[in-house]
Formats: structure tokens, sequence, C-alpha cells
């Protein structure tokens, strides 16, 4: 979606330059990490508690809600934003880049 933003009107996905491209890889990993945190955080506490600890993820969620509140479901938000946008902005770099050498080969 970003990247579709970013394309000037009429034209195409190989007219963006490479700053644009990374940014728009830096956003989607950006906003991907924003909703992938969550159940991050309960699968994380789920693998880490001692066996018995918890009946199931919603068990997780249930008592991490009622212990720390919503604002739980969102740590490790921070580091990852550091990577993902980073991470992201490099591999749709080298994604767009690799297709455009692969389209000019066949």
């Amino acid at each position: 979606l970003i990247k579709k933003a970013l394309i000037p009107e009429g034209g195409k996905a190989s007219d963006l330059n490479p700053f644009t491209v990374m940014f728009a890889g830096g956003m989607a990993g950006v906003a991907m990490w924003t909703i992938a945190i969550p159940p991050d955080v309960l699968k994380s506490r789920l693998q880490s508690a001692p066996a018995g600890t918890y009946k199931g993820t919603a068990d997780v969620l249930r008592i991490l809600l009622k212990n720390e509140g919503p604002q739980a479901l969102f740590k490790g938000l921070g580091p990852a934003m550091l990577r993902a946008f980073p991470a992201n902005a490099a591999c749709f770099l080298g994604v767009e880049y690799s297709l455009r050498a692969m389209n000019m080969l066949w």
C-alpha cells in the first residue's frame, strides 16, 4: 500500500528511486510489527513460563491484562521498531532491484 501510494500518477514501480523504496519498506515493517507485537508478547510469555503456568494463549492474555494492563501487550515495541525500519527497508530494496535485474535479463 505504501509503495503504491508513492508511485507518481501514471508511473510504475520502477520509477521509484532507492530512497523511496527503502522508505516504503521501512514503513511496511513498522506497520507489520505494530500489529504483530501483541501476539508475539503472548507467545513469548507462554513459551518462557514454567510448564503448567498457563492453560493456553487466552489464559496468558487474561492474566496479563488483569495484572499489567493492556500496555503490557506492547512491551518490546521500541526495540522492534528500531530493528523493523532498517531491516525491512533493506529487504524491500533488495527485492525491488533483484526484480529489476531479472526483468532486464529475461
